[in-house]
């Protein structure tokens, strides 16, 4: 899984960085030490919110994070609207429709029906396909500004 694998290994990069145990980065973004186990064991990756946290912590883009843009830009992000407004939005920038999307990319209808109206959130793999397919960067896709 290329995207477990990215996220792995950009993590563990700014952790060496900044100097940082998995305890410690743990403790100061308020996640259970056993998930950055199974973040370097590159099997598992974060949600959305865990993902953000992340970033927050470390200054640095989603995109950064999981292995889709090359630069560490160190950046201070505002916090995120919640995700079903911002994918609503999408939707309706880019004029297409839920059953368009659900068709498009092979997904279920009524989890795309959840996501847009916040009963849940795509995991961050659907979400890096849905920012592809919208044209866009994580952080724009997510409301990171």
């Amino acid at each position: 899984m290329e995207i477990a694998s990215n996220f792995s290994e950009t993590l563990s990069e700014l952790m060496l960085i900044h100097n940082l145990t998995a305890t410690k980065l743990a403790r100061e973004i308020n996640v259970d030490c056993t998930s950055f186990t199974k973040y370097f064991r590159k099997g598992v990756i974060p949600t959305l919110p865990y993902a953000v946290a992340i970033a927050d912590y470390f200054c640095c883009s989603l995109d950064y994070l999981f292995g889709l843009a090359n630069e560490y830009e160190k950046k201070e992000y505002l916090p995120c609207p919640p995700f079903f407004e911002k994918f609503q939005e999408a939707l309706k920038i880019h004029n297409c429709t839920m059953y368009r999307l659900a068709k498009d990319l092979n997904f279920s209808y009524q989890i795309i029906i959840a996501w847009y109206h916040g009963r849940r959130i795509p995991a961050m793999g659907n979400i890096i396909i849905l920012a592809d397919y919208f044209g866009c960067t994580l952080d724009e896709f997510v409301g990171r500004k």
